[in-house]
């Protein structure tokens, strides 16, 4: 890996916890809790065919990451790897709701992740945050209750809500009353959109108030589409090579990243899956300096401009500032 690539400080905004786990602490985490795993299963590539099949491999993740101690290990595991990346500030994502098959409660499911944060703080030299998603083909009642729970709990950890799952058969119109219900508890949020080929499902997104959008790759070479994502100051959060296994895009210049960087278009890189994609942040850097579709220059400028879309506080904002400095 290019050394000038690892010097710069990043952040990452868009970041799988159960797609990210890694392959050793699956392994382990199986070896332990005597469960059958399918190495072949956790991760894709280019034979991948569609955001369907991608999906599939997290059924296999999750056998495993139903514990408080697996899910408190597999957020440490996740920070070390981006901590490795040299990022400094890092949301992890994940679903609450698909980890209670062996009867955990949404109380101890974020009881563990947010000791797992609390033992990244003091471990790493990294910041973490948890984005809470909810699930495109869950009913409105469910994601209600579940958005209810994590205003209850007022955890320090979370610091926004995401909506995940197949775009397909649940366009954003289909997500509205949900989404809006987050929006009016006071949540950040950020949609996944435009994954699947649909541009609109991205304007829709921001029309419901999304600060951000998961992806977003199918606004990319639409030029009305993306004045409207500058107008509504959104950011783009791109998943290069998740993108490309997914069949969103076929190559990454399609991504339209110069034309991004020209209009001062709101985005960054991140990695989305780190093991089902089997990648890294500095690997994503690598590929798009490959092709010629950006400078170290412009990786450091994007860095320090996602700091503004972080789910922080105005206080924290400037410390992170300071520390991507330094």
């Amino acid at each position: 890996m290019d050394k000038a690539i690892q010097d710069i400080a990043k952040i990452e905004l868009h970041c799988h916890l159960d797609g990210s786990t890694s392959v050793e602490l699956i392994r382990q985490l199986a070896k332990e809790q005597d469960i059958d795993i399918n190495e072949e299963k956790l991760f894709v590539d280019s034979s991948c065919d569609s955001l369907d099949a991608y999906l599939q491999c997290f059924e296999e993740i999750l056998k495993v990451l139903q514990t408080k101690d697996s899910l408190q290990r597999a957020v440490v595991d996740v920070a070390q790897q981006a901590a490795r990346d040299n990022i400094k500030y890092i949301e992890i994502r994940f679903a609450p709701l698909f980890h209670m098959d062996q009867g955990l409660t949404l109380t101890e499911i974020l009881e563990a992740v947010e000791v797992g944060v609390q033992e990244a703080l003091h471990t790493l030299d990294i910041q973490v945050n948890l984005l809470i998603c909810a699930m495109r083909q869950h009913d409105e009642a469910t994601n209600q209750a579940l958005f209810d729970f994590i205003q209850q709990r007022d955890s320090k950890a979370v610091c926004g809500l995401d909506f995940a799952g197949p775009e397909v058969g649940f366009p954003t119109t289909a997500i509205e009353g949900a989404a809006t219900y987050g929006l009016e508890q006071g949540f950040n949020m950020t949609l996944h959109a435009g994954e699947c080929g649909c541009a609109q499902n991205v304007v829709e997104a921001i029309k419901l108030g999304s600060h951000r959008i998961g992806h977003g790759v199918a606004i990319n070479q639409d030029l009305e589409g993306l004045k409207f994502v500058k107008e509504h100051d959104a950011l783009l959060e791109i998943c290069p090579k998740s993108n490309i296994q997914t069949q969103a895009i076929t190559s990454v210049h399609q991504l339209n990243i110069p034309y991004l960087i020209q209009e001062d278009i709101p985005f960054l890189i991140n990695t989305d899956n780190r093991t089902v994609t089997q990648t890294s942040l500095n690997e994503e850097y690598s590929l798009l300096l490959h092709h010629q579709l950006m400078t170290f220059e412009q990786i450091q400028y994007i860095n320090q401009r996602a700091i503004k879309y972080t789910f922080l506080t105005d206080e924290e904002q400037q410390q992170l500032k300071f520390k991507m400095q330094s």
